[in-house]
């Protein structure tokens, strides 16, 4: 009852809490178009959307630029930009005269919301990503380069000799670059407090829909994986506990069959000596001890006899619901006895007594085994102790 409480409980739980993470991530499912910026002084906040392009969504995310700060302050960011553009645009190149490989021009300066527009008097050397197209170049050709550095409407121009190409076919990254752009413009103007996002990009129509919510699903995949783990636990404690009950009454056997064999070679009827067994274990009782299941099962089989059930079907009983062979063969032996009637049964008992011994023998070495191979990790541990404590100080010697 415990177990199918616990199971019950972790399946719903569970459940409940997979259906409110997939109530809460509905909204992720409805376009959207306007969005809140954050607060003058609470900072930028990273903004993850879904773009819908050619009827596929992408993710999407970008920096969501707190309203605006004074004008010192901007003309401040502005310098700064400008003295260190020239060391970000060369990217992986040593000199502004000499550019082999690739430059960054980014259209948002790392880290800041400062936005740059660029400007080259020739595109046919360097694509606007910054990729150096010098393969049929004979020599070096200059090209102008202008980038005017903007922050909330404030301007910084910055003006240096480079490659550049021009664009081709915007790809899906050129698409996110001027999506982005775009959205850096609208957050211009300081006055507003939401933004629209682009509805178009190079002619093509762009839906926006929040973050995917996936949790949800992963609460789901929690549930479920909570729930296995409880049933394959039960499970593997069921199997120990059935271990341990063979294990016990295999234990038990011997002595059973011994008694049972000493009394009926006194004269005692099977019954009687069935029931002076029963006794004799009732009158011991348990205490803290655990009950004695071979013990526990004759009680059972005690009680039907009592009721009216047959005495041989009692035994048949009996041997059935200890499920081991051993327990089996001496019910089927006792119903047998009384309904043919067996020659020598407690020479029997005594044969099968002594063969139980044997068997218990061989189960106690058995689980002496078993013991020494759960002892080995915790000697082999031990041993490297040992090994350490006496080498460590020769070691020592040595290096002194």
């Amino acid at each position: 009852m415990k177990y199918k409480k616990k199971l019950f409980l972790t399946a719903a739980a569970g459940g409940i809490l997979s259906i409110v993470c997939l109530v809460s991530s509905l909204d992720s499912f409805r376009p959207i178009q306007v969005l809140n910026r954050p607060e003058s002084g609470a900072g930028d906040r990273e903004q993850k959307l879904q773009v819908e392009l050619e009827g596929r969504k992408y993710p999407f995310s970008f920096s969501l630029l707190e309203m605006p700060m004074d004008e010192r302050e901007i003309q401040k960011r502005l310098a700064e930009t400008v003295r260190f553009l020239e060391e970000t645009f060369l990217k992986d190149n040593t000199d502004i005269q000499y550019i082999v490989s690739d430059v960054c021009m980014p259209s948002v300066f790392p880290g800041t919301q400062i936005t740059i527009q660029w400007y080259l008097d020739s595109w046919d050397y360097v694509k606007p990503d910054g990729a150096v197209e010098n393969a049929c170049l004979e020599e070096p050709v200059p090209v102008w380069v202008q980038a005017v550095v903007e922050l909330q409407g404030q301007t910084q121009i910055w003006e240096k000799e480079i490659r550049v190409c021009p664009p081709t076919l915007p790809d899906k990254a050129q698409k996110f670059q001027m999506l982005e752009y775009k959205i850096n413009s609208a957050q211009e103007q300081s006055e507003i407090q939401k933004i629209e996002l682009p509805r178009t990009v190079f002619g093509q129509s762009v839906t926006w829909y929040p973050e995917a919510d996936l949790r949800w699903i992963w609460m789901l995949m929690l549930t479920a994986s909570t729930v296995c783990a409880v049933i394959i636990g039960h499970h593997k404690e069921e199997e120990r506990r059935r271990q341990q009950r063979e294990q016990s009454m295999q234990m038990d056997y011997p002595e059973i069959v011994s008694r049972l064999s000493l009394y009926m070679g006194a004269g005692i009827s099977t019954r009687k000596a069935w029931e002076r067994i029963v006794e004799s274990y009732e009158e011991k009782g348990t205490g803290n001890r655990k009950p004695r299941e071979a013990y526990e099962e004759m009680r059972t089989a005690l009680y039907e006899m009592r009721s009216g059930v047959a005495e041989g079907i009692a035994y048949e009983r009996f041997g059935a619901r200890c499920r081991l062979l051993p327990y089996l063969k001496l019910g089927t032996l006792l119903s047998q006895n009384l309904r043919k009637g067996t020659r020598n049964l407690a020479g029997l008992l005594q044969e099968e007594s002594r063969e139980a011994l044997e068997n218990r023998k061989a189960l106690a070495k058995k689980m002496g085994e078993e013991c020494e191979s759960k002892l080995l990790f915790p000697m082999i541990m031990m041993l490297l102790t040992i090994l350490v404590m006496v080498m460590y100080p020769a070691i020592i010697s040595f290096q002194m």
